[in-house]
Parts: structure tokens; sequence; C-alpha cells
């Protein structure tokens, strides 16, 4: 029979024998018969779970039992519970609210001891929250709680007739002592329940057959906890972004309609809603910013009227209307179910990682679902300070971080998988499972990467899918792509990780779908159809600037003064020291030039501090440990290591946009004054005169973009970006084809056909979004679009890992290559680069610093730079001085 499988032990005999490895005796026996419980109840549940999901019995009469249950008892059914006027709720969070206080020691003492061995609880939501707070503090970062209330803490009256006329929200008896507790720990508690309470009079806040509020309810949550942040000073002060709402809607039948097993017998027909999706000015959808001072941390109640998957649209959730309320960009990490960790745990992983989420923030706000603090898991995260020599010990151990591009077809062993929940055991009808994958190969061949994470679906419309019965030791064959291309479609949905640490490190895929290759539905504003290029909004239709706006447009006029005469240089540096100190001054990231021109204030910043390098870099350097500041000696290490491997370096600084632009930073500054025998670069010079005295070759790019300035050539930077333009990159990749074309090896290689197809393209720089105006139009550009001819057809170029030639660098190697937030694919540096030299180069790209993160990825390949004979390593000046992670010694070549 089938239910013998329960005690089998095949799939674990790597535990059965660790067990062994420690001896005999008493405790040795107590650990086996633990384990063997453990796993014998693990099956036991998965062996009723799917008779559940398999037997005819169940699927026949389990309708009609659920119609008693809910048409003649009026009860509910498993999970879900009947309300008053066709109004549903969620068992766990009338559970919540009529069970035991969660902070009464019985009660947390009864959840440690009912946990299963392997998956342990900490029960108690103080110690973890508390943990999470003094660790963000830190790094001067303030948490705030948002415990998003349950529908019958606001609507007790919908769920029984006791409760007539509440006049305050109903919660658990252990509610007010969290609170209280919390209070006197520093933590910072925004509480929605009481003004969902004052305003349910008004409008209807919570969805009639759903778990959560309706999209009014996510708006005025959004609005208080904006109303919080500004009262209490947790953000600092900036020029509002001039986010826009339009009109929409939405229907569905709700996720606890779609728990019962027959809800159309029940007449819960769809339920209408009016949706207001935030987007840009012109038209251009809201999206999350990593470079916002505010983070979001959240579960469903964010990603409701977010996430399209949720079936309830998306532009309109708590985390775009919060961004809206506030006039600022907002970053969010969103997870459905689990916000007692999994929040908080991505956040860690991704530190692990060397993704420094927190960098530039300001505030946390820690959204969750109340139930939560009644059943969740609150685990202790650790919030690693991201340091450049984490990530590559893990490495150095076979477990990178850096995935294959595109499609894969591997084959692997099955080392771990994860299960979904049982279908209808909660409230969401999507679960995303983690497969740990050993033994990886492709075509037979060995993969990149010998172990790897593949993120599947478990369970799709509360049925469990094909890919949940795979098992620990079966070898299987699929079809991926990376995870970093399809995260931000799938990210958010309910997620059952991995509890391995050192998984965390591996590469991680998606199971290709075929809905894959096919575009994701999106909601649509009533009032238009959407655009495939965002729209320019007519001077006449701007929405009027704010008084923080108008004040900003005359930054320029009041810092600047008078036209410039005599001495540039000497004028240049004073008035840079004074617009530095502005912005210092007004906190903001974003210096407004002339004519709309837009500088970073970490250039500026990195400008004003004069010589980097020696003595003077321990001053100059933002990097933590004193012996990363110092930009020459890493430079130098890594020219040698390469020299020794009969490697040649060429190293491509990319200036300061205000000092090949003056004219466009400095009101005044004459243009006509403006070339190579008048640079402002006196200390970059220097710096560049060192390193070619020590033997390293480098382009200089400064006499390069002046001289294209002086011929009236179009501009070499993007007006409102902090990178070069398509023009630049072009500039760039010819004046590397004169230096290598007359090198021996070079002249050797076979060279590919490329073309070139030169076509105009619109795009929103990235310092707009904290930009000091209201009327931002977009950029159009000429790109340099490149494809390689192969048997006569037309073909992507795409960069080869075989070549002789390593581009490495910051996001300068990645801007209209990468797409995404890089604009688009095809036209950037690798490309004008391959159609220059003839052939496809090899890349490392990084986005952030191309400073010590460049090298450590190329460190993590491990293959000693076999078979390459130059390495192109280009990255922005500021990362001298303004680089985090700064300038390490990474062993690359050993």
């Amino acid at each position: 029979p089938k239910a013998f499988s329960v005690f089998s032990f095949a799939d674990q005999s790597r535990e059965l024998e660790k067990i062994g490895r420690q001896g005999g005796g008493l405790l040795n026996t107590l650990d086996l018969t633990r384990f063997i419980n453990a796993k014998i109840m693990e099956k036991g549940a998965r062996f009723e779970s799917t008779i559940e999901e398999e037997s005819w019995l169940l699927k026949v009469a389990a309708p009609s039992v659920e119609t008693v249950l809910i048409r003649v008892l009026g009860s509910g059914s498993q999970n879900v519970y009947s309300g008053r006027d066709g109004w549903l709720f969620f068992r766990p969070t009338i559970e919540y609210l009529t069970g035991p206080g969660f902070l009464d020691p019985a009660a947390l003492e009864l959840r440690i001891r009912s946990a299963a061995p392997q998956e342990p609880v900490q029960p108690d939501p103080i110690k973890a929250i508390v943990d999470f707070r003094e660790q963000l503090a830190r790094r001067g970062i303030e948490l705030v709680l948002l415990p998003s209330p349950a529908k019958a803490t606001i609507y007790p009256e919908r769920f029984s007739s006791r409760y007539e006329h509440p006049s305050v929200p109903l919660q658990n008896a252990s509610f007010r002592e969290f609170s209280r507790r919390l209070a006197s720990h520093g933590v910072r508690v925004f509480d929605p329940a009481p003004l969902l309470m004052q305003a349910k009079s008004t409008q209807e806040l919570f969805l009639k057959a759903d778990t959560h509020w309706t999209p009014a309810g996510a708006e005025l949550v959004a609005r208080g906890l904006a109303d919080y942040l500004v009262k209490n000073h947790l953000l600092p002060l900036r020029t509002p972004q001039q986010y826009v709402r339009v009109a929409g809607c939405a229907a569905n039948n709700g996720d606890l309609a779609k728990m019962l097993k027959v809800p159309d017998a029940y007449g819960y027909a769809k339920q209408q809603v009016e949706l207001h999706p935030v987007t840009l000015p012109g038209g251009t959808p809201w999206a999350p910013s990593r470079d916002a001072d505010i983070l979001i941390l959240g579960d469903s109640y964010a990603n409701i009227f977010s996430l399209d998957g949720m079936g309830w649209g998306t532009g309109s959730g708590l985390v775009q209307q919060l961004s809206f309320s506030l006039q600022r960009p907002v970053d969010s990490i969103l997870i459905n179910d689990k916000g007692s960790f999994t929040t908080r745990q991505q956040l860690g992983n991704e530190l692990r990682r060397g993704q420094d989420r927190l960098l530039g923030k300001k505030v946390v706000v820690y959204e969750f679902a109340t139930r939560e603090l009644a059943i969740g898991n609150w685990k202790l995260i650790d919030l690693p300070v991201v340091k450049a020599s984490s990530a590559p010990a893990k490495a150095a151990q076979g477990l990178t971080v850096k995935a294959v591009a595109g499609q894969q077809q591997i084959e692997g062993v099955i080392e771990e998988i994860t299960q979904p929940p049982r279908p209808g055991s909660t409230a969401y009808k999507d679960a995303v499972i983690a497969i740990h994958l050993k033994e990886v190969t492709s075509g037979g061949k060995p993969f990149k990467s010998k172990q790897l994470v593949v993120f599947t679906w478990g369970m799709r419309d509360n049925v469990i899918t094909a890919s949940s019965r795979f098992r620990r030791g079966q070898r299987v064959t699929l079809k991926l792509r990376p995870w970093s291309e399809v995260e931000q479609r799938y990210g958010s949905f309910q997620r059952i990780e991995l509890q391995n640490e050192d998984t965390v490190f591996l590469d991680i895929y998606w199971l290709m779908q075929p809905e894959d290759e096919r575009v994701p539905a999106v909601v649509r504003a009533a009032a238009r159809e959407a655009s495939p290029v965002p729209l320019v909004v007519p001077p006449e239709k701007r929405p009027a600037p704010t008084p923080e706006v108008k004040a900003a447009r005359q930054q320029t006029a009041a810092v600047a003064g008078e036209p410039l005469t005599g001495d540039l240089k000497a004028a240049f540096r004073k008035r840079l020291l004074e617009i530095n100190k502005s912005l210092e001054e007004k906190q903001t990231r974003v210096y407004t030039g002339v004519d709309g021109w837009l500088f970073s204030k970490q250039e500026i910043n990195h400008l004003a501090k004069g010589e980097f390098w020696g003595e003077a870099a321990q001053k100059a350097s933002i990097a933590a440990k004193p012996e990363s500041r110092d930009p020459l000696p890493a430079i130098l290490d890594f020219k040698q290591q390469l020299d020794r491997a009969g490697i040649e370096l060429i190293v491509v600084p990319v200036p300061a946009k205000a000092e090949i632009y003056p004219d466009k930073f400095i009101e005044g500054f004459p243009a006509a004054r403006i070339d190579a025998g008048s640079r402002l670069d006196t200390v970059h010079r220097q710096f560049l005169t060192i390193l070619e005295q020590a033997g390293v070759e480098s382009l200089d790019l400064t006499r390069l973009f002046l001289e294209a300035r002086k011929k009236g050539e179009p501009a070499v930077f993007l007006e409102k970006d902090t990178h070069w333009s398509p023009y630049g990159i072009s500039l760039v990749a010819e004046a590397l084809r004169e230096r290598i074309a007359r090198r021996p090896w070079y002249q050797e290689l076979a060279k590919h056909k490329f073309i070139e197809k030169k076509e105009k393209f619109k795009l929103k720089g990235d310092l707009t979004d904290d930009a000091r105006s209201a009327d931002q139009e977009l950029e159009t550009v000429t790109l340099s679009r490149i494809q390689e001819l192969l048997d006569g057809k037309e073909t992507a170029a795409l960069p080869d890992r075989s070549s002789p030639i390593v581009l490495m660098g910051d996001s300068h190697t990645l801007i209209f290559h990468a797409g995404g937030d890089m604009y688009t694919k095809g036209a950037g540096f690798p490309e004008n680069l391959a159609y220059q030299l003839g052939l496809n180069v090899d890349l490392v790209g990084v986005r952030g610093s191309g400073a010590t993160p460049a090298r450590v990825e190329l460190a993590r390949r491990r293959d000693n730079m076999e078979g390459k004979k130059l390495v192109i390593w280009c990255f922005t000046v500021r990362e001298y001085t303004e680089s985090t992670t700064g300038w390490r010694k990474v062993s690359v070549v050993r």
C-alpha cells in the first residue's frame, strides 16, 4: 500500500549515516528516535495531503458537505467562516481574535513544543522585532511597524450579530501589551486600525469575499502612514516627485470565495472596485526605486492591487499609494504570506549576497498581517553589514551568485525540495517552491555552477503542480532561465524557501513556464490606452509646480551669481564647493544646472574632495575599511596579477560630467573657453600620470570628450542621467579600437561581421527621480544598435565568455545593453566595442560599483583568466572616493 512509503527512509540515507557516525549510547539513540519520528510525521502529513488531492470520494462528497456547512449550518468550510450578509472571513484571523493572548507564556510554550523538529518555531514577535530594530538602528535607520488589521477587527458586526455597534477595533488579548512593550524598547508602531474604524461609516474598507482591504482602505492607510512619517520627522526633506493618479477598475471573486469547493453555488459574484493607479506625470507606470530612502517590507496586504497574479489589478497598492501621498520614490520587498519572517529573510539574503538593499535608507516600514502575531514564526534574521569579502568567501567553496543569462537546459540531482501548502489551507491560491540541485550538467557537459537553486510553481490556482512531486535523489532535466529575469514578475508570490543557509549564495533560476513567453497583463487606465512609449505631457497640461519646486528652480541662479571671468579653474572650484555645501544643507541628491541639465550629488561630492590617493585617501574615501580607501594599491595589484598571466590592461575612467560640461553645471561659464587645452580635471590628470608612470595604460576620455565638444559633435553625456550618451559610447569604442588594433595578437584573430543601425530613442534619466523640477520631459538620443551577421542573418551581438578581451566595470558597461533600468538592449558599450573590433567581448558588468565588486565577479569565475589577452576596466571617476566597498585587493589570477 502507498501508506507504507511513510516508513521508507531511502532518501534520508545521508542523515542516518551522519547520526550513526556520532557513535552509540543513549544520546545517539534519542537523536535517531527524534529524527525518525519527525520524518514519519512529515511524510504522514504529506501522504494525507496526497490522499486529499487524489481521492475521488473526497472530490465527489466535499462540495455536498460544504454546502450543508455553509447553506444549512451557516458555519463555513475548513478555513473559511461564513459571516453575515454574504461576508466571508479567514479562519486564522478569527482564531487570532478569539484565541488566547499571543504573548501568554503558556501559549508561547505550547507553540514551541508543537512545532516540527525540522522547523522549530520562535513564537515571540517582540524578541524578533526588537532585534530587527536594533540592527537597523546601528545603521542609522528608523523602523516603523505597520500591523495590518484583520477584517473582523474593523467589521466584527459582519461576522456576528453580537457586535452591532462596535466603537473600538477588536484585537487579540495581547495586542495592547504588545504595543506597550514595543514602545518601551523604542519601536515605533503605526496602528491603522483606529483610523479604519473611524472611516468605515463613510466607505467600504474591506472586500466582501477576500481577506484584504479595498483600494479605499489601502489608500486611507497609505495617507495615514505618510502623515505619521512626516509628523515624526522620520524622512529628510526633498523635492516632491510629482506622482499622479489615474482612474481604473478591477473585478474579482476574492481569495476566500476561491477557497470554497463550489463558490458559484453560494452567489459570490465578482466584486468590482475602483482603482487609482499611480504613474509619473507623463504616464510612465510607478516602479520601486532602490535609491529611495524608504523601504517597505510587506505581505499580501501590501501586494493586493499591485501584484497582477492576485487578480485585483496593478499599480494601486499600499506602496504605490504611499509613494503618491509622500510624493517621493519608495523601495519595496513584498512577498505573500508569512510576513513574520519572509521579507526580513529576503532582506538578509540580499545583504549576504553583497547587495546592500539598506544603502541610503532612512526608514524601513515593516508591514504584516496581525494574525502573524499569533501564528507566525518570528525567526531572528541576521542583517550582515555588506562586505566585499563575504560573497567571495562562499565563492571559494564552489558557490556562485551570478546566473548564466538566457534560457538554459540542464540536468541535475535533487538534493532538497520544499513543499507547497495544502490547497485551501492558506488565503493564497499560488505558491512558489524551491529546489536545490547538485551535480548539474548541460548537454552532458559540466555547467557553470555545480549546484544551483530553482524556483518553480508548487501550487497554481489551489492545485498542486507536477513539480511538487519531485523527490530528493531524483535526476531531472529542466529548462531554466535566470531568476533575475523574472523576479519582478514572480518574486512577490507566496514562496517556500530552502532552510539551508549555504544555498543563499547559489545561482538562482526559474523553471520555465508556458506563460513566460507571453507579456504579462497590465492594468489599463479607464481614461486611456497604454502607450508603448511614455508620453510627454504638453506644458499646458502639466501640474502646477509646488512651492518647493519653484524654490528649487531658483537654485542655480542663487548659487551661480555673476558670469565667470578670470581664472576659470579657481572660479569653477569655488562655485563647486558652494554648490556642494548647498546640496548638503538641502539634503538633496541631484543638482539642477543650466538648461535642465542634472548632476549627481555623488559626483559633485567627489570633485569637491580634491586628491584621493595616498594619505589623502583616508579622508576622501567613504569606504569603511582604511585599507580599502586608496585606489592606487588595488589598481597596481590587479595590474601585477595580469602581468604575471601575460594579460594586458587598459584603465578607462569615465570623467565627471561637470568637468566636461561646466557651462551646463554653472550659470555664466563661458562655453567658448572649453577645450582640451584648458581642462578642469587637474586632480584626475595627476592620478592618470601616476598610473602611467607605474606602467598602467589608460585612456584619457576627458581629452577625447573635450575635443568632441570643440568640434560641435553630439553630447557625450545624457542631460538628465549619470551615464554617458550613445554617442559618447561609440566615441570611446572607436578610440579603443585604435589602441587595440596595433596589438599583434589582435591582428591574428578571425573577425566577425557586424552592422550598425541608427535609431531614435526616448528615455527618462535616472537623475529625474530626485530632480527639483515638475516638468521633466523625456530625453531623445540616437542609438547605435548593433547586430551580428551570422550566415547572412542578423542576430544579437551577445557577450562571449570565450573572447580574449574582457570588458569589466560599473553600469557604464550596462547602459543600453542590459535593458530594464538600463533602458534598452543591443546598443551599449559591449555591442559598440564588438562593432569596432569585429569580435564580441566578454563582459563583467556590475550595477553600482566597478571598483571592487567587478573584480570580485571576475574572481568568482575561478578560471585564472585563461585565454584572455586584454582587460578593459571601465568605471566612473566618482568611484575613487564614493565607493562604499572601496578598493580592496582581490586575488583574480592565482
